[in-house]
């Protein structure tokens, strides 16, 4: 630091309270499980996972519904009450948050019915359980969302209003996607998708009404206004509006599909200084002219940093952005030098690297400076130094330094989206522009603040146009706009800002990247406002496409509101010529002075694939049932090693050319399955490689079972077993499970796959022996009777044919005093374990045996796991049999010293000592016949 004398204070920003701490005259939210993570971990999963399906219903039991608490809901409220300053009474906060647990309570039980109907869709009762279970929620969701727009709270509920409107549109979605299914009849379905679309719009133009009105509330004519103001606009922004913009993809008939989302609105974190308080009299609206207008999407290439210098202090004094447009599908452009270029020190140089800056460490510094006395104190507000750190999805990228690292972390208030990877993976958000705060006031003081703008990560680069799912483009993602065309603020539910025509004309172009083949044809779907009537035309790289006519949405002088805006299609389709076009929209055929809005077009595949994206949703669910838990901890005890071999199959017959990345996914997690049902299995080379290779380890067994590689039906290697025309030489496969690898007191149990069967004969032994005869009959395989078992092209099986499916209610169970059914494939049976003995190494033997001559077996898949600890009469019973089976080895081991004593005397006296080399003299063959038969 420089030891100029003139300077009598310096105050580094680590030793003052947070700004907005000291404005809000509040303690915030502690940073983590915040309102903020919560919605934006909802809007990612909205953005990635909106398919109906149990999938997303559970999805939104994991984010939400069925983890929160009141305090959880309370949070939410807090955070306005805030922003705003306003609280809400005991009495509504209550309501609020009791209602808002009852729906969370209800929401879970619907999503368990509906986990357990998608495993079983034909079941009667729990399709009408589904219809129960359905009408119980969407009514006390109906009661539930007027009490959160309750008179003069309307603002601080909002969060919550939108969370349970966001549930109500997705219960209404599943009825209209799977209410026939259910049983539903068509009237009613139709009935509830006209709630489900008017729900849409009322809940829309709700939400966006309260947040303008609270954003209006919180504004103020001093800088300590304007910072309320900014984080009521960008909180409100997360836990709203980003939600609100997705309303509309809930229209099950519209977007039957996944649909391809994105977000193009920008935040604003506050300017970077110090003591940015109400000091700053009368700057509100110089600080929010500081705020970039609408303007066409870009890509921030370049940051070029100059430095200043004020008696002896270098400082940020100004930058230069260097963007390209959308797709990089044109030449760089500059904007105008924001600040002074100052040459104190070189300028330095911030590139775009990876995906974007995710995230700045920011030093901003306060300076008095005392000159003499009266008017000649100064005071100086600059920026000392960032740091900017560059997202990646896969390794840690270099950072890119100005000055210094300093502690006003961005994220802090624009927190990653997922927090389960490092946050260069997990960010929400990357920096997409930089304006000045500049101001001076001649000797009384000098201000230079850099202001960073932040756009969601969800709108992407390159304008992909992907296959078999539907594809929302932003039109402020045009590469040009047609004279006459201009950007304008958007209306609060379309996600950012929207194109404005008020004369026929071309309204922009749009460099797109088709990753499909080029033969995929697509119809082009519009999302418009309109005053008049008018035809829109559509091009390719200069090719006429289509044109149609289409009606005015709205009147002269209204408002944007939901239903001002209608999404409209082209019936022909076409495909692409180039894998980079680019999409011409042009609006004619009105009247100058109308008004014409484009929100969004859309890539609609003209044959949809509708097998495919099932086949990916079923695959994804299957693949997530395995596991405990989303991050893939642990499995599910019920979940057998046969079962994951199906679900491997599911994921190995998914198109490359659909889902490619998904399917790769997938395969991870069900190799990762696959390990963690090893690791469980505590018999030794279960998937057979080799029988009666080690003596004293693995499998023994008869020379004429047989090993077989993987098949239709398994998929691993099995063993065939055959019947026996000897009785007392049967067919036999043992393994002992050591006492080492035991716990005491617990339960054990064997399971398996049995393709087909007949005398099988399965036992378990430890203090006595458990054993079931086993009776599966089979066809030959899994396919059905009229069909040959499916080969692919190169003689393998072919397990992408359809097949009957595992159903986990079909189960072969064997316990304790129970008969098995062996209605089922699958097979388990149990055995207790006492105290443990490593001396005695009593184990456990497996044991299956055919002894009649038309036996047969052929199984696979086996597994000895731990089930549970003992418990109550469970484990009263084993140590019954412990000391039963005690018992009986001591007594026999004491008639067994008697009998070896008694004999032992007996040889001892037929010889005249201990070496036994020379019998007594009177030792004949009767004493000898006598001690043998001892």
């Amino acid at each position: 630091m420089d030891n100029n004398p003139n300077i009598n204070e310096c105050i580094p920003y680590n030793c003052l309270s947070n700004p907005e701490v000291e404005v809000l005259g509040g303690e915030r939210i502690e940073t983590g499980y915040t309102p903020i993570d919560i919605s934006l971990s909802l809007t990612q999963f909205l953005l990635s996972e909106f398919v109906p399906g149990a999938g997303f219903v559970l999805g939104l039991v994991d984010i939400i519904w069925g983890i929160f608490g009141p305090s959880q809901w309370d949070a939410f409220l807090v955070q306005i009450e805030q922003l705003i300053n306003q609280r809400i009474e005991e009495f509504a906060r209550n309501q609020a948050i009791s209602r808002l647990e009852g729906l969370s309570n209800l929401y879970q039980i619907y999503a368990e019915s509906f986990r357990e109907w998608e495993a079983d869709p034909t079941n009667p009762a729990l399709r009408e359980e589904m219809r129960i279970q359905f009408n119980d929620m969407n009514s006390a969701l109906t009661t539930a969302i007027p009490l959160f727009a309750v008179q003069n709270y309307q603002v601080p509920l909002l969060s919550v209003y939108v969370q349970a409107a966001n549930l109500h549109l997705s219960v209404l979605r599943d009825v209209s996607v799977f209410g026939q299914r259910w049983g539903f009849d068509a009237a009613t379905i139709n009935s509830r998708y006209n709630d489900l679309t008017r729900l849409i719009g009322n809940y829309t133009d709700y939400a966006v009404r309260w947040y303008n009105t609270g954003l209006e509330r919180v504004w103020g004519p001093d800088s300590r206004d304007w910072v309320r103001y900014n984080q009521f606009r960008r909180e409100l922004t997360l836990t709203v509006l980003d939600i609100v913009a997705l309303f509309s993809n809930y229209d099950s008939r519209r977007y039957p599909i996944r649909t391809v989302s994105q977000l193009t609105r920008e935040i604003y974190t506050n300017p970077v200084l110090e003591n940015f308080d109400g000091s700053f009299r009368g700057m509100a609206q110089r600080i929010e002219q500081n705020i970039r207008q609408p303007h066409l999407m870009d890509i921030l290439n370049r940051i070029t940093i100059y430095t200043d210098v004020h008696r002896g202090f270098n400082y940020w004094s100004g930058h230069q952005i260097t963007a390209s447009p959308v797709g990089f599908s044109g030449p760089e452009f500059a904007f105008p030098l924001f600040g002074n270029a100052g040459n104190a020190a070189p300028p330095v140089l911030v590139s775009l690297t990876g995906l974007g800056i995710f995230r700045t460490l920011s030093s901003p510094l306060y300076r008095r400076i005392i000159l003499g006395s009266g008017p000649n104190n100064q005071e100086l507000f600059v920026l000392d130094g960032t740091e900017f750190s560059f997202a990646s999805l896969t390794t840690n990228l270099p950072s890119t330094i100005y000055r210094q690292r300093g502690t006003v972390d961005s994220l802090d208030v624009i927190p990653p989206q997922d927090n389960s990877v490092p946050p260069r993976a997990g960010f929400s958000h990357r920096l997409s522009h930089v304006t000045m705060l500049s101001q001076a006031a001649g000797a009384v003081y000098t201000l230079r603040a850099p202001t960073f703008s932040w756009q969601h990560r969800s709108a992407e680069f390159n304008n992909i146009i992907p296959s078999s799912q539907i594809t929302q483009i932003p039109l402020t993602k045009s590469t040009n706009l047609g004279s006459g065309t201009s950007v304008v603020k958007g209306p609060g539910f379309t996600g950012g800002d929207i194109l404005r025509r008020t004369s026929p004309g071309q309204i922009s172009t749009l460099r797109v990247n088709i990753t499909a083949p080029l033969s995929q044809r697509y119809r082009v779907r519009i999302r418009y406002a309109s005053t008049t009537n008018l035809q829109f035309h559509t091009s390719i790289d200069g090719r006429p496409i289509n044109q149609g006519n289409f009606s005015a949405t709205m009147s002269s002088g209204s408002n944007l509101q939901s239903g001002s805006f209608r999404t409209v299609g082209f019936t022909t389709p076409f495909n692409f010529s180039n894998g980079s076009s680019v999409f011409t929209l042009s609006a004619h055929v009105f009247n100058s002075g109308n008004e014409v809005y484009i929100d969004r077009i859309e890539f609609v595949p003209a044959e949809v694939t509708f097998e495919a994206e099932y086949d990916l949703e079923r695959a994804q669910k299957a693949v997530n049932e395995l596991f405990t838990s989303s991050n893939q901890i642990g499995l599910k005890t019920d979940v057998t090693d046969y079962h994951i071999d199906q679900v491997s199959n599911l994921v190995e017959c998914l198109s490359d050319e659909f889902c490619l990345d998904e399917k790769q996914e997938l395969s991870e997690k069900v190799k990762h399955a696959k390990r963690l049902s090893d690791e469980r299995n505590l018999l030794q080379d279960p998937n057979f490689r080799g029988i009666n290779r080690q003596l004293d380890r693995g499998w023994r067994g008869s020379t004429d079972i047989t090993i077989q590689g993987g098949d239709d039906v398994f998929k691993e290697n099995y063993v065939t077993l055959l019947g026996t025309f000897d009785e007392c030489y049967p067919t036999y496969l043992y393994q002992k499970i050591d006492e080492s690898k035991l716990k005491a007191y617990t339960r054990y149990q064997l399971r398996g796959y049995i393709e087909d069967s007949q005398d099988l004969e399965i036992y378990l032994i430890r203090y006595n022996a458990k054993h079931e005869t086993v009776n599966v009959p089979g066809t030959g395989s899994l396919w059905p009777l009229s069909a040959q078992s499916p080969i692919g092209k190169c003689g393998e099986p072919n397990r992408c044919a359809p097949h009957l499916e595992w159903n986990p209610d079909l189960d072969c169970s064997c316990r304790d005093g129970e008969k098995c059914a062996h209605h089922s494939h699958h097979f388990s049976l149990d055995i207790d374990v006492g105290c443990t003995d490593l001396n005695e190494d009593l184990g456990v033997w497996v044991i299956f045996k055919i002894k009649t001559q038309d036996g047969h077996a052929r199984l696979g898949n086996l597994e000895f796991l731990e089930e549970k600890p003992l418990v109550g009469e469970a484990l009263a019973r084993v140590k019954r049999a412990e000391k039963k089976w005690r018992d009986k080895r001591e007594k026999l081991e004491w008639e067994t010293n008697i009998v070896y004593k008694e004999a032992k005397e007996s040889v001892d006296a037929l010889f005249v000592n201990s070496q036994y080399d020379r019998l007594q003299a009177d030792t004949n063959i009767a004493m000898i016949h006598a001690a043998d038969k001892r």
